[in-house]
């Protein structure tokens, strides 16, 4: 293979063209078909993209046929492609054995059974077949260990023993619905209370995130006083859920259209993305650009229309790229929505339980007391269990239809009896103060690395709910997104058994959203492995 493309490469490129296919071979330590199990397609991709990139430095024309074979690949497979063959040569040769041949089994299965749009971490390899899970750690079929990072669902590690004992306990005794009356539910409402602002007293149980937001939203138009009652404003790329309701207000998942459909509904109102790093104002990460930003909220709220009914956000933007709004943003938000008669909400969904370091609830962290907080993921421990926490009179509005509210599951014993488990693991544990300790430890392993690569844009985020930012080049105003080499990142930082994801408007964001026992030494198992993909990713020379 590699004598054909010689041959297809003009002599002026020959010598550059070979320094690349060298580079690639130095860092993979391999050839051919040696490299992956997708052999000879794999080694036609990376070849091919090589000779690619050596011709587009050189300034010269690929030849027709070896750029054809670069177009059939996507940027997603080549990726996907490198990371294999680079670490093959870290000795890590794949996830072969029962995960490969198990894994591919249940794609085949799920795909024949299930909605063909639901998503497989890793699909290419065959996923990842998850047993059993211990602290920081996931384990595979084959017993891998792999370095959980970005879960975000056992808040205190996998299988914490006092959490897996609550709900067993429970589960003994009954498991009903939620008209009967039991103690362990009260007693985790005035746990649940006591990490909250007194104004906020009043709480709703329900089972999801999704269901939360979905509440929370008819909570919050029972109770507003706003012209525009039905309308919601929201933060550009933000996701809330994936009830219609919710997917209304989620341009995270308009953008994954492919349809051709608009679903942007005229009673949503897309908010510029608070992103001092590429956003719309890129003046530094300061009360001028939380000035900025929140004025195109008091334009849409005092305008000949009026205001809003709800304004929704997270106090960290998870899927929008784990952006965090600017100092006095929230605080100037708030003020203007409320004046104009509307309700704010605080999605803390993915944020809350302690995972800011700095307080129990990151909204705290912007010195602002919402109408309205909904909470999901992390509650649990994985168990399914969510909540609405409110202000008194906003629950006294919704009450006011006479329409009663209940939920089948919602705030049901054994869920009650791990959700209390999970706080007080997180109280006992002192969780919160390594959150913070573990996280600015995090801060400080990944800032140097912006110095260190033009491609590392920005590093952001509080405790231990971080991002990553990569761009094509720091240098100019131009900060283009660099999802392909994002995409090789995780795949080969899943090599290593180091599981991370990307997200953000262009995919070009790493997340880092751990167990809060995340320790410092699991935070260099990180951090080190991203360092070295990035120098695998500059050797290789094909990004």
């Amino acid at each position: 293979m590699l004598s054909v493309l010689r041959r297809s490469v003009s002599n002026s490129v020959r010598m550059h063209r070979n320094q690349q296919v060298g580079n690639f071979v130095a860092v993979a330590g391999v050839s051919g078909d040696d490299f992956s199990s997708n052999g000879r397609y794999v080694a036609a991709a990376l070849f091919s993209s090589v000779v690619v990139a050596s011709c587009d430095a050189s300034g010269e024309e690929a030849p027709a046929h070896v750029q054809g074979s670069f177009l059939l690949t996507t940027s997603k497979e080549r990726s996907e492609a490198a990371a294999a063959a680079a670490a093959a040569a870290g000795g890590l040769k794949t996830l072969k054995g029962k995960n490969e041949e198990v894994g591919k089994q249940l794609i085949a299965q799920r795909e024949a059974t299930m909605g063909p749009n639901v998503s497989v971490f890793y699909k290419q390899d065959g996923g990842l077949v998850i047993t059993s899970g211990q602290g920081v750690h996931m384990k595979d079929i084959d017993g891998n260990l792999h370095l959980d990072c970005c879960n975000n669902v056992a808040s205190v590690g996998h299988s914490h023993p006092k959490v897996v004992e609550a709900g067993r306990r429970e589960l003994g005794n009954i498991q009903t619905n939620g008209r009967f009356l039991n103690p362990i539910q009260q007693r985790y409402v005035a746990k649940l209370l006591k990490t909250m602002p007194p104004e906020l007293n009043t709480v709703y149980f329900v089972n999801s995130g999704s269901e939360a937001n979905d509440l929370a939203l008819r909570i919050a138009r029972a109770h507003t006083k706003a012209a525009r009652p039905n309308d919601v404003a929201i933060l550009d790329s933000a996701y809330h859920g994936h009830t219609q309701s919710l997917v209304d207000i989620s341009p995270y998942k308009w953008y994954q259209a492919v349809d051709g459909k608009n679903y942007h509904p005229p009673t949503t109102h897309v908010l510029a993305l608070p992103d001092s790093f590429r956003g719309k104002f890129r003046v530094g990460q300061n009360e001028l650009a939380g000035e900025l930003y929140a004025a195109e909220v008091e334009e849409l709220v005092s305008g000949p229309a009026g205001g809003v009914g709800t304004f929704i956000a997270e106090s960290i933007v998870g899927c929008g790229g784990q952006v965090v709004p600017p100092p006095g943003y929230l605080k100037r938000v708030y003020a203007s929505v409320r004046k104009a008669g509307g309700v704010c909400i605080a999605d803390e969904v993915q944020t809350g339980f302690a995972r800011a370091g700095t307080n129990f609830w990151m909204f705290q962290d912007h010195g602002v007391v919402p109408d309205i907080v909904t909470m999901g993921k992390p509650m649990g421990n994985g168990y399914p269990i969510a909540a609405v926490v409110c202000r008194r009179e906003v629950a006294e509005s919704f009450a006011a239809s006479g329409i009663e509210y209940f939920n089948t599951y919602g705030g049901n014993s054994v869920a009650c009896a791990i959700a209390e488990a999970v706080m007080d693991t997180i109280v006992e544990e002192n969780l919160q103060e390594n959150a913070r300790v573990v996280g600015n430890y995090l801060t400080e392993r990944l800032t140097p690395l912006v110095a260190k690569y033009d491609w590392v844009g920005n590093v952001r985020g509080s405790g231990l709910f971080q991002g990553i930012e990569f761009v094509k080049t720091k240098k100019g105003d131009d900060l283009q997104p660099h999802p392909e080499l994002t995409k090789f990142l995780v795949d080969y930082l899943r090599y290593q058994r180091v599981i991370v994801s990307r997200d953000g408007p262009d995919a070009n964001v790493i997340k880092v959203k751990p167990p809060l026992v995340f320790s410092k030494e699991n935070v260099d198992t990180l951090v080190d492995g991203l360092d070295k993909a990035l120098e695998c990713a500059t050797k290789l020379g094909i990004f």
